[in-house]
């Protein structure tokens, strides 16, 4: 059975009222079941889709236009294969991004990326205390207690820390980070320098990122954001660890991230623009993502 948060079946992709368009700036690789299906298409259609194909060292993909955007982006921002052939001729990646999906002990968790400005909107708005069956007729919780390590467990127990409102925001995030995380021993320099040594979409961000003080002053920070920013990292990142250990370095990966959501917004940027800027940045990134683990266990 598949799980996911309460918000995630209010998710619906807005299109042309996007204004950070998955479709522009990325590669978008083309799986092989697709292929085939383009492979078979006849008429016009079929030979533009054809001709917009190149194969890469990682395999085939969309070869964007000089501007970055996906060769069947219209003028207005819409996509001429859902237009004229519909949602069934998408790639795999079109049609499942924004989505993830983690195998969590012994069930299928899936949730929507924070990359997504729609799927942002909803992470920083939203309850993300409740993780429900998708399919609630079939209700049946199926827990991992025959695994090592109980990674739902110590994510509800982090959650409703995390929650509690009788405590100020600091002092949750200071037991969250005693209890459940490595500790973040990353000072000004080492905080600079972290960001300065990223891998970058954009390499005005690097700049951006690494200017941020490590210490947020958190009065003027966008907190409720910044409290179901770093939720939605433990559900994505730390969820499908398999041991204590590995829970509380992605619990502290999901706290570093949450500490430069928080100097961001503190400096006046929206929360939607910076969540969307950092995840794409940062937590997309494979490289990156193990770089910042990686200076959570240096000496």
């Amino acid at each position: 059975m598949l799980f996911a948060p309460a918000y995630y079946q209010k998710f619906k992709c807005i299109a042309d009222k996007c204004t950070h368009s998955c479709c522009v700036g990325w590669e978008i690789d083309v799986d092989a079941d697709t292929q085939q299906v383009y492979a078979a298409l006849t008429g016009e259609m079929g030979e533009r889709i054809r001709a917009s194909l190149e194969r890469g060292e990682d395999g085939v993909h969309f070869a964007l236009r000089p501007n970055g955007h996906c060769p069947h982006l219209d003028g207005n921002g819409l996509c001429e294969i859902i237009k004229q052939l519909g949602e069934g001729h998408l790639c795999e990646i079109c049609r499942e991004h924004p989505r993830f999906y983690n195998q969590v002990g012994e069930r299928l968790e899936c949730g929507v990326g924070a990359s997504c400005e729609a799927a942002a909107a909803l992470i920083l708005a939203e309850d993300y205390t409740v993780i429900l069956p998708l399919d609630e007729a079939e209700c049946q919780q199926n827990c991992n207690t025959c695994a090592e390590f109980d990674a739902i467990a110590a994510r509800e127990a982090l959650y409703g820390l995390l929650s509690d409102t009788a405590l100020s925001y600091e002092e949750r995030l200071a037991l969250v980070e005693r209890d459940f995380a490595l500790p973040i021993q990353l000072g000004g320099e080492a905080w600079r320098a972290l960001f300065e040594g990223l891998e970058y979409l954009d390499e005005a961000h690097r700049t951006l990122f690494a200017s941020t003080p490590a210490d947020v002053r958190r009065e003027r920070c966008v907190q409720p954001a910044c409290e179901r920013f770093l939720a939605y990292l433990i559900y994505r990142h730390a969820s499908p660890a398999e041991s204590a250990f590995e829970f509380r370095l992605l619990v502290g990966f999901a706290l570093v991230l949450e500490r430069l959501l928080a100097a961001l917004t503190a400096q006046g940027i929206p929360p939607v623009a910076a969540a969307v800027t950092v995840s794409e940045e940062l937590e997309y990134s494979t490289d990156n993502t193990e770089a910042i683990c990686a200076a959570l266990l240096a000496p």
